[in-house]
């Protein structure tokens, strides 16, 4: 059995006189230097009076500081790092939730966090740049030895070296607890144990061909799982160093690329599609040394692999991971193997199964459940007998997540199951309208999700961003996906938005989207005026049950169904004289929309005689006596 913790110190250990850690603000800090700090903030969390085992709350705006505070606590304690950018409401759930021993705190932590703690009556450590700097460190490295042979040996090294530290945890210990992001409910805590994370490294490690050699570029956030493992912990463990670029900006990244030229990063797909924006904007080609380029935590769109690969000239990797398989559980390989874009590779010491609903292995390139077993899975979730037994089932820990085998093990993700649309019983992955829009030139970044329904229970929408110079409105996008896709899966709405909301980590929350998007997807009431606008509108509206209908509200939007619009096909081609197809209400939701359509089957006459009909009947109310 292995301990993640004495791992670690042995990677930094190996990196003694050389950087582990490159900080813009405060330079490189080399493996001795991140040890001697860490042993200082070991020997704080025991004099602080925190028992051995106990969960540590971490709040580091800096990653400097978060991934001193990690480390420290992977030694004898349990990491439980939070976003500093909670609210004081947020903080107080969480920690009360953890019941930490400590809260490790560093510079620059937010005013809601330092009310939270107090509100909590919890102790609080700082983390501060002191720490590293030398004058700090002189009584620890006299301590300490920076020669960690083994990780096997280095839980009695570390007690031999320096006998002032506590004795590590045992490997099957808990180390690391995270909360789940808690999009349809009550978040649940994640423990994984040393074992569980050593595992998980080892594997990312492997299937990256990690080395002391290589050089991570870190860009995502510290108190998530693909940072602390993938960016952070494998690069470490190998005895390679780490680029702690903070918050993601695309100049930043592409300047910390040049200058510091790591071999390698680890993003989620709305990361490279801002990079790969940016990249194609400069007027001239980045210098770098990276080797590759690797993407997890959602599937990366096929068309945005192809540029970032033409750009940078290196592969791209794509991965798929969890919190509660401490992150990696599946990766595509390095060159000369086979990399199959739009899939996320094979199983990496993580075995996969693709079952039906009653637990049933299918055949290969059937959809169907995601089901995972092996030694970084978690043993189950803290204080949450339900969802354990609703995640923990015949076959291993169901995912949540669709998916498919092909005969190599390749698999292809095709959604969360909680993510799927159900457009009155057609049942939609979001993920593949997502692609489609990404195909239409001038389309930077979309998503598709659900909108609530009155009778179909759920509707399809998107949301897009376009291109500075992309000539495209909402309903030409439509159009040409009713070439790319089947009629019901186009979105009857799609609005045009500056930026698609992520979460704390860069993730898409697509069952929050509507949430967030709602404003963008209600128009301003625009009355009609000619005859075969007015038509369209008050029929449509009495159709619906509707008081009435604006040229720009939408038949889906406002609760129309497939059994409504033949209705109103019919309806319509009656009142107007022509044959109104029931797929054209689909493809023209709107009263406008229609009306384009309309205009182009009726004669110059047909419409006169409309209007002088609409006229008539509009006259003797205007005569009528008051």
């Amino acid at each position: 059995m292995v301990h993640f913790g004495a791992q670690l110190r042995a990677g930094l250990a190996r990196r003694s006189a050389q950087p582990a850690l490159i900080c813009d603000e405060i330079g490189p800090l080399t493996g001795a230097c991140c040890l001697a700090a860490l042993d200082q903030v070991i020997l704080g969390i025991g004099a602080a009076g925190c028992a051995p085992g106990a969960p540590v709350a971490i709040i580091a705006p800096l990653p400097r500081h978060a991934t001193l505070g990690f480390l420290a606590c992977l030694h004898a304690h349990v990491a439980a790092p939070l976003n500093p950018a909670y609210t004081t409401e947020e903080f107080l759930f969480y920690l009360e939730d953890l019941k930490p021993g400590l809260v490790l705190v560093g510079e620059g932590a937010s005013a809601a966090a330092h009310a939270a703690i107090a509100a909590a009556g919890l102790t609080s450590l700082a983390l501060y740049d002191g720490l590293f700097h030398p004058s700090a460190q002189s009584r620890a490295r006299s301590r300490v030895q920076s020669s960690v042979r083994s990780p096997a040996q280095a839980p009695a090294q570390a007690r031999a070296q320096v006998p002032d530290l506590p004795a590590m945890s045992a490997p099957n210990a808990p180390g690391l607890i995270l909360h789940t992001s808690g999009t349809t409910a009550r978040p649940k805590m994640v423990q994984l144990s040393q074992q569980n994370l050593a595992i998980s490294c080892g594997n990312i490690a492997r299937s990256l061909e990690l080395s002391g050699q290589d050089i991570s570029l870190c860009a995502m956030p510290l108190f998530h799982i693909h940072g602390l493992m993938a960016c952070l912990g494998a690069a470490l463990v190998t005895g390679g160093g780490v680029v702690l670029a903070g918050k993601f900006q695309p100049e930043a990244f592409v300047d910390q690329l040049e200058r510091h030229k790591p071999t390698w990063f680890s993003a989620v797909p709305t990361m490279h599609l801002v990079l790969i924006q940016h990249l194609e904007r400069r007027p001239a080609p980045l210098s770098h040394r990276l080797r590759f380029i690797r993407s997890s935590s959602a599937p990366l769109p096929a068309s945005v692999i192809a540029r970032l690969e033409h750009s940078l000239g290196v592969p791209v990797i794509e991965a798929y991971g969890m919190t509660e398989a401490s992150h990696q559980i599946a990766s595509n390989p390095l060159p000369p193997g086979a990399r199959k874009p739009g899939t996320v590779g094979q199983a990496r010491g993580t075995s996969i199964a693709i079952l039906d609903d009653a637990g049933q292995p299918v055949a290969a390139g059937t959809v169907g459940n995601v089901v995972i077993q092996g030694g970084g899975v978690t043993s189950g979730y803290l204080e949450n007998p339900q969802a354990n037994s609703e995640a923990f089932q015949q076959g291993g820990f169901w995912t949540g997540d669709l998916g498919e085998l092909d005969d190599e093990g390749y698999l292809t993700l095709t959604g969360r199951r909680k993510e799927l649309v159900n457009r009155g019983g057609q049942k939609i992955s979001p993920r593949e309208i997502d692609e489609a829009l990404l195909e239409i030139d001038g389309i930077t970044d979309a998503v598709a999700f659900a909108q609530p329904h009155q009778s179909l229970g759920e509707d399809l929408v998107a949301a897009v961003c376009l291109r500075s110079d992309a000539d495209l409105t909402p309903d030409a996008i439509r159009n040409q996906l009713f070439n790319r896709l089947i009629d019901y899966k186009v979105p009857s709405q799609i609005a045009v938005v500056d930026k698609i909301p992520v979460g704390a980590t860069g993730k898409r929350q697509r069952l929050q989207m509507w949430q967030a998007l709602q404003p963008h997807f209600t128009s301003s009431f625009r009355a009609p005026k000619t005859a075969v606008e007015i038509i369209l509108c008050e029929f449509t509206a009495e159709a619906l049950n509707l008081e009435r209908m604006g040229l720009d509200d939408n038949f889906f939007n406002c609760g129309g169904n497939s059994i409504l619009g033949v209705q109103l096909s019919v309806t319509l081609g009656e009142l107007l004289g022509c044959y109104i197809p029931p797929t054209v209400i689909f493809r023209h939701p709107t009263p406008s929309g229609l009306s384009d359509y309309v205009l182009g089957l009726l004669s110059e006459q047909e419409i006169a005689q409309l209007e002088q009909a609409l006229s008539g009947l509009a006259a003797p109310d205007a005569a009528a006596p008051v």
